[in-house]
């Protein structure tokens, strides 16, 4: 295993280079060539692009939402003292919902604002219950979403046919091989504990960790898998069979207040010291190391679909620096998982006026926008972020705890970084995940 580098066949570099190479010519030949209907937009429109943010603004997930929200209103104002989008058009978030309300009253709200008219795009979701039901009712009403933050890679497979919806964060596909890869490298690993959220992300991590450990060949048993109720507040039951069992790892995908009331709960418990090494992959970050101060154990990784860590590749990359550094100027904290996804949100749909509108000359209708979205490429954490069609495709990241960081927070960051390539951790376009994971091969060089 390497450190910041990728790690990569040569079969895959290759057919990763073509696809690449190719992304320009496939988004302006569908813009070109397609039917998009009658709908022409003549010029930059004199009103300002409006975006709906769909996000939790309470419940056990707002924290997220807080993030995600901090960091439009810096991306909205940062993109408007720079003109707007292509310099012209400014941008004017004009509500937000919060998904709290449940799955009904959001597919309810976004018919009506697609009856309305009123809203150019709508952009955000944390969950991915929600994102499955709200993107094809989004579709449907032939209204633009932007979906920044769900994992849950069943969004396009069960779904393949939809026109008005991109996603610009990376499938949990990317977290799951992420840890069978970690593991393909781990010294002395022979028995493995999981716990997941009761739900379907937490059993399609454990599925996808676990068919993904065969497939390669490894030599471990999983011997339990746990599922606590979303929202569980009392781990004491879990922590103590943990312990007593002392597996060689612990591999879980909880995330949100769930990771960090199972942390705390397991340092209390001695758990740490019972396991081995442990692999959080539920998103987790400088939130979760901040909520726990310095109690987090060194003998633990962190991360999972993407490079989202504020000291990650912070010196190297100055669109980086400048995007910590205005956030915590701005907030006096740093940014988590949420701002991430959505800096990576804005960047896709400033990329995604700007093609459209090289290309077809005009102010792209919805539908232009979206298409123009597919098969973009641009700057992230974790270097170039790619969409291969409507999809992103993230690499996988994962640091250890440690205070020998030079940011101004007084509580431990990620470091040692690991960083494994987009092609090693996630599926061929069009190839069903479980099928591809099924199949994975082990790890090349």
């Amino acid at each position: 295993m390497t450190k910041d580098n990728s790690r990569i066949s040569r079969r895959h570099f290759l057919k990763g280079s073509a696809a690449v190479t190719a992304l320009g010519s496939l988004a302006g030949c569908a813009l070109l060539q397609e039917d998009f209907g009658t709908d022409e937009i003549d010029g930059i429109p004199d009103e300002p692009f409006r975006i709906v943010q769909m996000i939790f603004e309470s419940g056990p997930p707002a924290f997220y939402g807080e993030e995600a929200m901090n960091a439009s209103d810096m991306l909205v104002d940062r993109i408007n003292d720079e003109g707007g989008l292509i310099g012209e058009r400014e941008i004017e978030i004009v509500d937000r919902l919060d998904e709290d309300a449940g799955p009904d009253s959001l597919i309810s709200d976004v018919q009506a604002m697609a009856q309305e008219g009123e809203v150019d795009m709508l952009m955000g979701i944390v969950s991915s219950a929600h994102s499955l039901a709200v993107a094809p009712a989004a579709n449907d009403q032939q209204f633009p979403f932007l979906v920044t933050m769900p994992g849950t890679y069943q969004l396009f497979e069960e779904n393949p046919d939809m026109e008005y919806v991109v996603r610009t964060a990376g499938s949990n596909a990317a977290g799951a091989v992420g840890a069978v890869r970690m593991v393909e490298q781990m010294d002395d690993v022979e028995t493995v504990i999981t716990i997941d959220p009761d739900y379907a992300w937490g059993h399609d991590h454990q599925e996808m960790f676990e068919a993904g450990l065969e497939a390669v060949g490894a030599d471990v048993e999983i011997v339990e898998s746990r599922y606590p109720e979303l929202g569980e507040t009392d781990y004491s039951a879990h922590v103590s069979a943990i312990a007593d069992a002392e597996p060689d790892l612990l591999f879980s995908s909880l995330w949100g207040g769930d990771i960090a009331t199972f942390v705390s709960q397991g340092v209390d418990g001695g758990m740490f010291e019972a396991v081995d090494q442990s692999l959080l992959i539920g998103d987790t970050g400088a939130p979760l190391l901040s909520s726990l101060g310095g109690s987090m154990p060194e003998n633990v990784w962190l991360g999972g679909r993407g490079g989202y860590q504020p000291n990650y590749r912070y010196d190297e990359d100055e669109a980086h620096r400048e995007f910590v550094d205005e956030y915590y100027e701005r907030y006096d904290q740093l940014p988590g998982w949420g701002a991430y996804h959505e800096w990576m949100g804005f960047q896709a749909l400033q990329e995604g006026v700007e093609r459209a509108v090289s290309i077809i000359g005009d102010w792209p209708t919805g539908e232009q926008l979206t298409a123009a979205m597919n098969n973009i490429a641009f700057e992230s954490p974790h270097g170039q972020h790619t969409m291969y069609g409507p999809q992103a495709a993230a690499p996988a990241v994962f640091g250890r705890p440690t205070d020998d960081h030079d940011l101004p927070v007084d509580h431990p960051l990620l470091g040692e970084f690991e960083f494994i390539e987009a092609a090693e951790v996630n599926p061929p376009e069009d190839d069903p995940t479980m099928d591809w994971v099924d199949e994975l091969e082990p790890v090349t060089g």
